[in-house]
């Protein structure tokens, strides 16, 4: 176990939220049908209310809406109904399965083909021993349905069930900001309007279903802080919720909270049953940490942050650059694992990619922000050792040119005007978006060539999940393409809205509607952080 900073877990603990509670009654009782014009496969038709249903025996099930997503507990009350002989002689036993959406509730979770524990499937077996009684279910989950079955009582009695209460939970404000107007920005169709409004409103909704005690991943799977997450997360609440002391408590408990003992940062952090390192480092989410730090700076003013945690952020640059080459090339170790571990190489989940340009253009984006974030503090140029070039340390910005200059030269095909990857040079979405936030490209003008082309050619590798969707947009709108950036927020986003999200989900490729980076679609997360930027996205187009 690499040692824990005291000190800097310390801050983040002072920084801890209390949360925000909101309590609601079922809206009605619903079933669910197929259906083949859904995105998802299902529709639901409302049958009544709960009070309505008498008595439920063995075999029978209800499925309950609460009509809107949220993140938290679920209490109700089991009361025994008899058939005539008193009284309830056995316990009930009940399965519970919450719903983010009606998947969920819809088909059966076995059998369950992801790899993943499916541990994390949302469903309970519970036995209440004694009826009448009063339920409260102790776990926390993402749901706004809750389907109940009867699995067994006895031939005495059946149940109904009463007093069912969902419990919102959060560290967010329980009311969004004003919404947009589009006074400001593109001008764009009242119907566009309405959409993009909805599309707001659902990013915001996921954010806040997404803010709790630190800003989760997924509070379905996997209910922690993940650097990538955390810097998208970020930057959308800096542009609505503007909870400042959250980041702030997230930049500690990395700090704190180290892979290993050198110093390199995890990918993500636990909380509980104590705040522990999370096993794994992601080497473009330990070189985000610097923008991330960058960013929060700027947007709170708090430059002591920026100042104690400034040699953690520069530590990870000296940490990877040992995989730079003699000629300023990023090299993904052939061991390098394709899911978890050390040296874990992300920029999406998509199957295909070949992600060395997109790493070289991360590694140039974030040391870029450390060299900015160092201005900013008024401190000198950073520096770090550099054992295998000629001499000993070198500073942060000379790289930048050194490894820019190799990009351009190794990484852009003049030919085909987009940057490629790989030795089968590989055209990718990824490559020209990283290419673009790292401003590699000569000229504004090549870099929005780039992406254009890339993004309209139907043999180039495109992205699975609104991370790299989110990164997509940000840099259409860096290349001046705020026309395409429009377009694909209504085009991605709309088509979640589509399906029926009312939280933005962690992966998504609306051609294959079933995606799943884990194996099962049951296991995925229909409330993701990463997903919720359209607010942020938007909002940057000039729209208020």
């Amino acid at each position: 176990m690499p040692p824990i900073r005291q000190d800097l877990l310390a801050t983040a603990e002072s920084l801890k939220p209390t949360l925000k509670q909101l309590a609601t009654e079922p809206r009605s009782v619903i079933e669910v049908h197929e259906d083949p014009h859904s995105l998802l496969g299902w529709k639901a038709t409302e049958t009544g209310q709960l009070k309505d249903i008498s008595i439920l025996n063995p075999g029978d099930s209800c499925i309950i809406d609460f009509g809107g997503h949220r993140t938290g507990f679920f209490s109700f009350d089991v009361v025994e109904v008899l058939t005539g002989i008193t009284p309830a002689d056995a316990p009930a036993r009940l399965r519970l399965v919450f719903g983010e959406v009606l998947n969920d509730v819809a088909e059966p979770f076995e059998p369950y083909k992801g790899f993943l524990s499916a541990s994390w499937l949302p469903e309970e077996i519970i036995n209440v021993d004694f009826l009448p009684q009063h339920v409260d279910m102790p776990r926390r989950y993402a749901f706004r349905y809750v389907k109940i079955t009867v699995i067994s009582t006895s031939m005495r009695f059946g149940v109904r069930f009463e007093n069912c209460v969902a419990t919102k939970v959060t560290s967010a404000p329980l009311e969004n900001p004003t919404p947009l107007s589009f006074k400001f920005g593109p001008p764009v169709s009242t119907e566009d309007q309405k959409l993009l409004q909805r599309i707001d409103t659902v990013a915001m909704e996921t954010l806040r279903n997404c803010m709790q005690t630190v800003y989760e991943d997924g509070p379905r799977r996997d209910m922690r802080l993940w650097i990538g997450d955390l810097r998208l997360q970020a930057l959308a609440s800096y542009c609505t919720f503007k909870d400042y002391n959250l980041v702030k408590r997230c930049l500690y408990l990395f700090a704190a909270l180290p892979h290993d003992d050198e110093g390199m940062l995890g990918a993500c952090v636990y909380e509980k049953p104590r705040p522990h390192f999370g096993g794994t480092s992601i080497v473009d989410y330990a070189l985000l940490f610097s923008p991330t730090l960058l960013e929060y700076v700027n947007a709170s003013g708090d430059k002591e942050t920026g100042r104690e945690l400034f040699e953690i952020a520069l530590k990870q640059f000296e940490i990877h650059f040992r995989k730079v080459s003699t000629d300023f090339l990023y090299v993904i170790p052939t061991s390098a694992p394709s899911f978890g571990g050390t040296d874990w190489h992300f920029i999406d989940w998509q199957e295909k990619l070949e992600r060395t340009t997109s790493i070289q253009a991360v590694f140039i984006f974030c040391m870029r922000s450390l060299c900015d974030l160092a201005s900013s503090l008024d401190l000198a140029p950073p520096q770090i050792s550099t054992p295998q070039l000629a001499t000993s340390t070198t500073c942060l910005e000379d790289l930048v040119v050194k490894m820019m200059n190799s990009s351009r030269k190794n990484h852009y095909d003049s030919e085909k005007g987009v940057f490629v990857s790989g030795e089968e040079r590989q055209v990718s979405w990824a490559s020209q978006v990283w290419a673009v936030i790292a401003g590699i490209p000569e000229s504004k003008e090549q870099g929005a060539k780039a992406l254009r082309l890339a993004y309209e050619d139907p043999e180039a590798v495109k992205g699975t999940t609104p991370y790299l969707h989110h990164y997509l947009c940000e840099a259409f709108i860096l290349a001046g393409l705020d026309d395409l950036a429009l377009s694909h927020i209504k085009l991605y986003w709309g088509s979640m809205i589509e399906a029926g999200a009312e939280t933005f989900f962690e992966a998504w490729d609306p051609e294959r509607p079933r995606f799943s980076p884990y194996g099962d679609l049951h296991v995925n997360s229909f409330c993701h952080a990463w997903s919720c930027t359209p607010s942020l996205l938007l909002r940057q187009m000039g729209f208020e």
